[in-house]
């Protein structure tokens, strides 16, 4: 029965998925064929006043020509209305129904009644309905026609006319489901059709959207030669283009927390990054990491609603001033290392920015391992690997660097004892623990930003702008806790202003082999007064 149903009609689902665009055909139909009625009948109405044998029908051709009139000017609305539509177009097709039934029991009771099968044959194949009403509305006027032709046509002419009615109506109706059906298919597959490409066109037009988002935003963020500059620009880049209030970056922290690192806002727009550092994990940001995981990105849509799923974000954000909120994660080597987003953004670009976040989280993501890569070849570069002190390289850059002529210059030189001895007797590791111990003394003294390493056992600590006092407290401080591990040589200047940086430098090396010969020398009378007792 369903397959059968299925011949002759489509599916409820079908018809809801191209009912506006049925009735879009058949309001253009009833434009037409009002048209045309109104044309017939117009001219039936001219013959009945020019013509004795029409002049007993001419209110009927009169009203007719009216009606049709009507129907054709409602289809001129300019209207949205599907039951309007529905009504103006089923009312003109029972109008011309009735129209036959009347020109068959009324007008020409005495002859056969061709004009009613012709009408009920050929009028539903203009219109675009669904098959079971139109059928019924056919069904109705046979009906009627038949209640009327009983009563007005002579019997022999009324049988006749049955004989010729009933299996007409029913042939029309199998025909009019027949092509009701191949109407609403054909529809139905202009309609999916169209999504379909308008769908295409809308990928097409939102990838071509994205890859120029993505293109501009690299090429304005790699406008900067400095990684930190980039970064910078590329928060304002993605802030600006996706209007939003903030843009920024946070970064996970050595203590679980995470910080804002980066931070853009459109003017007028009060700045958060100081008092968002190492916001909590366990508790606040926790959920946006689950919520990650699952989906890529977090979207707030409306802060309020956004309350019952977590209360901590809430308070978080609310004070901000935040009502809509995209994140996505900052993804290095599979870890999640951070995450980065917009603020306020306009609620109608929610979801495109929301589409877009995969693909920058791949930008973002890797600007920020350049950008970790270099800070790690740059602390490389100027850094002994063993101590954590800075090495000759950064000496060099440090000669460059340009002082104050009329600011003071401080240096220690400091070289190790009997590391030698060290090294051969317990072995390279025992001798790194000691280089190890004596830069952490000298960079706890000093600063770390002030201590080099100069070579395997060497060591100076470089400051500028320091007092002679503070300078020497320190100098005994160093003596005090390294005893004699190792020979110091100092030199200070007051200024600058006739004394080159190396010459200081040379000093205090002077200074330091002094000590040194000292104290091998006390070395070597030690051991030959050991052996003299023995």
């Amino acid at each position: 029965m369903k397959e059968l149903m299925s011949f002759f009609a489509v599916s409820r689902d079908d018809y809801s998925e191209i009912r506006r665009e049925a009735w879009e055909e058949s309001w253009l139909s009833l434009r037409l064929v009002s048209a045309i009625a109104a044309i017939a009948f117009g001219i039936m109405t001219g013959l009945g006043l020019l013509m004795t044998s029409y002049g007993k029908n001419v209110t009927i051709y009169a009203v007719y020509t009216v009606l049709s009139a009507v129907f054709w000017g409602i289809s001129f609305l300019k209207t949205d209305s599907l039951p309007l539509k529905a009504s103006a177009c089923y009312g003109c097709y029972a109008m011309l129904l009735s129209m036959g039934i009347v020109m068959g029991t009324l007008i020409s009771p005495d002859m056969l009644t061709v004009s009613f099968i012709v009408m009920m044959l050929g009028i539903p194949l203009l219109f675009t309905f669904r098959s079971w009403i139109c059928n019924a509305v056919m069904a109705v006027c046979v009906i009627i026609y038949c209640a009327a032709a009983k009563y007005t046509q002579p019997p022999e002419i009324f049988s006749v006319n049955m004989l010729n009615v009933i299996p007409y109506s029913i042939i029309s109706m199998f025909v009019t489901s027949a092509t009701m059906r191949s109407k609403m298919q054909r529809v139905l597959m202009r309609t999916r059709l169209q999504a379909e490409e308008e769908a295409r066109r809308a990928t097409e037009d939102r990838m071509n959207r994205f890859d120029a988002f993505i293109t501009d935003m690299v090429r304005y963020a790699t406008s900067e030669e400095e990684l930190e500059k980039i970064v910078e620009q590329l928060v304002e880049y993605i802030g600006e283009k996706l209007h939003s209030d903030r843009a920024y970056i946070f970064e996970k922290n050595e203590k679980g927390g995470f910080d804002n690192t980066y931070e853009w806002c459109r003017e007028g727009v009060s700045a958060e990054k100081d008092n968002l550092q190492n916001v909590p994990f366990e508790g606040v940001i926790e959920p946006w990491y689950t919520q990650y995981k699952k989906t890529g990105s977090v979207i707030i849509e409306d802060i309020e609603e956004y309350k019952k799923v977590s209360l901590p974000i809430y308070n978080l954000l609310k004070p901000q001033g935040v009502e809509t909120l995209v994140t996505g994660p900052i993804i290095i080597e599979g870890k999640m290392v951070g995450f980065y987003g917009v603020d306020n953004p306009p609620r109608d670009m929610i979801h495109d920015i929301s589409d877009l976040i995969c693909v920058m989280e791949f930008v973002v993501s890797f600007i920020m391992r350049i950008r970790d890569n270099a800070s790690e070849l740059a602390y490389s570069a100027v850094h002994d690997q063993l101590t954590g002190c800075k090495n000759r390289k950064a000496l060099e850059w440090l000669y460059r660097k340009q002082y104050d002529e009329n600011g003071s210059l401080a240096v220690l030189m400091c070289d190790l004892n009997s590391l030698k001895e060290i090294n051969d007797r317990q072995g390279h590791d025992a001798g790194d623990k000691f280089i190890r111990r004596t830069a952490e003394v000298l960079q706890s003294v000093f600063g770390t930003e002030h201590v080099y390493r100069m070579g395997g056992d060497e060591f100076a600590a470089i400051i500028a702008g320091i007092s002679q006092k503070e300078f020497s407290e320190k100098i005994e401080l160093s003596r005090i806790l390294l005893g004699n591990t190792a020979s110091l040589g100092v030199a200070y200047r007051e200024t600058m202003c006739d004394v080159g940086f190396d010459a200081v430098l040379k000093d205090a090396d002077v200074a330091m082999y002094h000590q040194k010969g000292s104290y091998y020398a006390n070395a070597t009378v030690d051991r030959r007064r050991r052996r003299t007792d023995d």
